[in-house]
């Protein structure tokens, strides 16, 4: 039983990383502001919903 909770906190801490990588990848991409500070993995989404809305608008319109 021990041997697969280990594998299951394994799997568990590659797929919260994959995760905090990914975050990161769209922190990169996502117009922040100019903040000193990381985004929140709730800012980031905020930021890369308003960014994406703003794209849309700005391809729909040209």
């Amino acid at each position: 039983m021990k041997k697969r909770r280990t594998a299951a906190n394994a799997r568990e801490r590659r797929r919260m990383n994959s995760l905090n990588d990914a975050f990161e990848k769209l922190r990169e991409v996502v117009p922040s502001l100019g903040s000193d500070r990381k985004l929140s993995k709730f800012e980031t989404l905020q930021m890369a919903q308003t960014y994406i809305n703003a794209l849309h608008e700005l391809v729909k319109h040209h």
